[in-house]
């Protein structure tokens, strides 16, 4: 190589002064950083220590509004309830580790790392800020974001920053790093409505945190920086931009495999398939139950339902709930109704032996939630179905026979007058004959036989809630002044159907709160009748059944039960239709009406008819989701369709007017007026 050559390549001196020259001042700028970021740290830390008194930090500062979980009878999720902020907390341990580093590795790599700042960071958004002439990037540390969430609002003023630091500083000499990050994720806000790692999983797919995949632990990490920019939901493509953004990033701190990387890449971002988790709120009727129950019978506060975190365990079957919900769907177990109203309807049902209830349908249609439910808060006179309850039980524990004539003559009782459904009497009857075809005149005088303090007694008993103007003779045609729900009554049939204790009709097991103590306390059965009584009573009403008025609810297994019917008081036809009844399995009542009778709007048929019927087919199907249980109160006692010889009623021997104007032999079954004279009243 000549000289030429050799002098061409040869170093500029004033090029090696420039590259030093160069070097240094990016060390001065760097140094000069520093320096000011020294001194910037130390001006924040004298204001806010000037102006923002120290914080003391403990755990109850970090409780925040968490989503209450609804089991049902197995201990599977039900349902979700929850105010504004759909939070369900987790502890850190419970969680794969690459869901932990996903999350880091989009909002903080060097978290455990950093004093709860992390001065790199915010020299780069100082830089970035510096040149946008704005508060444009934050480098907030995980300990930061923590700060502001719990303590500060999201503001971006150079005071709220400098606050968010000295918060995070302080935070991090009185809290341990997992705890903090264990706070941050139940916290943070993953959009949709969904606070918190586990809301989120459940949220965008279905399933719990500790069920996620690397792919969605990233791309539930990439939402956490604008949850409305990238949700999957909106907007897919950018979420997967997102996504894979956050994977790269994990590969660079080496919590994700390259080779790996370059497979999940290449995957789509697979949230649920309908874009939602399952109805939250399903099985309606029942879950206001649940909520009602717990504030009313509880004493839990509306606020602590839906933002404490509770776990409520249900009697729900979701099988027969849904049975249930579907019986009322079918047309044909309805009446057609008058102009524009539906006859309307309830369903209660409930477990005789612990009093759990297995379905509650409110309405034929569900309104809004939270709204009437016509299974629990509606009250109406329960007609004759109230009578095994406050006669023929009280009678037969009095040391009545089953088969005990009774008189069935024209009766006058300080001048209340009952009368029969067919305005004729028959002379003389058995129990059993007044039971099964429904017979008033026999009740009445037998109530006043044993006395009305007597029926009302056994009534209180049971939990049957009662009026101080019941206490009078028409209470044995089931005249109240207010009335019954169905489940009150399907709960005074279930101590008939479990051997005579009274079990209060319930849909909460047992609550617990975020400490995992309970709320519930022990519920007792009381003895209300003796097990010779219900044998007894289960007598009668399978008679009632297998050639009575409620032959329509007559099953393939013995079935006990009783039809009640309530007429217009003003006007002909019916008012309530009513059936209960049960199996040593279900004890369930069926209420048939309108929401607002009046001459208009009044019922064709009686309790033995629709109700029956609809009965029928709900317990029927729900007898093949429960397991059989043995009962001695129907032994001996066959089945429907094979009844014994019908009896014959003896022929009537005074006749009174014949039926009511428009009243069809259905009607004519059985009927009582609600509202009798005041001189029916019996001390």
């Amino acid at each position: 190589m000549d000289k030429k050559t050799d002098a061409a390549h040869a170093p500029n001196p004033s090029t090696r002064v420039k590259k030093k020259r160069r070097i240094l001042i990016i060390l001065a700028c760097l140094f000069a950083g520093m320096i000011a970021a020294v001194i910037t740290l130390g001006c924040i830390f004298f204001y806010t220590e000037l102006f923002f008194p120290r914080p003391a930090f403990n755990s109850t500062m970090f409780i925040l509004p968490a989503t209450t979980i609804v089991y049902d009878y197995r201990g599977r999720v039900a349902a979700e309830l929850h105010g504004p902020q759909h939070r369900i907390p987790v502890k850190l341990e419970e969680l794969p580790p690459y869901l932990v580093h996903a999350v880091l590795a989009a909002e903080d790599a060097r978290f455990y790392k950093h004093p709860g700042f992390d001065i790199r960071a915010m020299v780069r958004a100082a830089v970035a800020n510096l040149r946008a002439g704005e508060i444009e990037e934050g480098a907030s540390t995980v300990t930061q974001q923590l700060a502001r969430n719990i303590f500060l609002t999201a503001d971006q003023t150079w005071e709220r920053k400098f606050k968010e630091i000295y918060l995070a500083f302080h935070l991090e000499r009185q809290l341990e790093k997992d705890a903090i990050l264990e706070y941050y994720l139940n916290s943070i806000y993953f959009g949709d409505g969904a606070y918190g790692i586990e809301a989120a999983a459940r949220n965008y797919f279905n399933k719990g945190s500790t069920e996620l995949g690397v792919n969605e632990s990233a791309t539930l990490a990439g939402l956490i920086c604008n949850p409305g920019i990238y949700s999957p939901f909106r907007n897919p493509q950018q979420a997967w931009h997102r996504r894979n953004i956050v994977l790269q990033r994990m590969v660079r701190y080496g919590w994700l495999d390259a080779g790996r990387y370059s497979e999940l890449r290449q995957r789509p971002l697979a949230t649920s398939a309908d874009g939602r988790p399952a109805d939250n709120y399903p099985h309606p009727f029942f879950l206001d139950q649940v909520i009602d129950e717990a504030s009313r019978v509880h004493g839990i506060r509306a606020e602590e339902i839906y933002n404490g975190g509770l776990r409520i365990y249900t009697t729900l079957h979701p099988e027969i709930q849904a049975l249930a919900e579907r019986v009322f769907t079918d047309a044909s177990l309805f009446p057609a109704g008058s102009g524009d109203r539906l006859v309307e309807a309830a369903l209660a049902a409930v477990d005789p032996q612990t009093g759990y209830v297995l379905a509650l349908v409110g309405g034929r249609e569900y309104g809004s939630r939270r709204g009437f439910n016509r299974a629990t808060m509606m009250k109406r006179a329960p007609g004759s179905a109230l009578k095994p309850l406050v006669v023929y039980a009280p009678a037969l524990e009095a040391g009545w026979s089953t088969e005990a004539l009774l008189p069935d003559r024209p009766l006058i009782i300080n001048d209340y007058t009952p009368r029969n459904y067919d305005r004729s009497f028959r002379g003389e009857v058995t129990m059993n004959q007044a039971v099964a075809w429904s017979i008033n005149v026999p009740a009445v005088w037998l109530l006043n036989e044993i006395g009305v303090t007597r029926g009302i007694e056994t009534l209180k008993k049971l939990g049957l809630p009662l009026h101080g103007n019941d206490r009078n003779l028409s209470l044995a045609l089931g005249g109240m002044t207010t009335g019954i729900s169905p489940l009150e009554l399907a709960g005074g049939y279930a101590a008939l159907a479990n051997g005579g204790c009274r079990v209060e009709p319930r849909t909460i097991i047992q609550i617990y709160d975020r400490q995992n103590r309970p709320l519930v306390g022990e519920q007792f059965h009381r003895p209300v009748f003796k097990k010779s009584t219900c044998q007894d009573m289960t007598k009668l009403l399978r008679a009632v059944v297998m050639y009575g008025t409620g032959k329509g609810a007559g099953l393939y297994v013995p079935v006990a039960g009783k039809t009640g019917t309530t007429e217009q008081v003003k006007g002909s036809g019916n008012r309530d239709a009513w059936f209960a009844g049960y199996t040593p399995e279900v004890a369930a009542a069926v209420w048939m009406g309108y929401d607002h009778p009046d001459a208009g709007y009044a019922l064709g048929f009686s309790g033995g008819d629709y109700p029956a019927r609809l009965f029928r087919e709900f317990v029927s199907g729900a007898l093949e989701e429960l397991p059989a249980r043995e009962s001695d109160l129907f032994v001996g006692q066959p089945a429907y369709p094979a009844p014994p010889p019908k009896p014959e009623p003896p022929p009537p021997v005074e006749e009174e007017p014949e039926m009511a104007a428009g009243q069809t032999a259905e009607q004519a079954e059985e009927g009582v007026q609600i509202e009798e004279p005041d001189s029916a009243a019996v001390p």
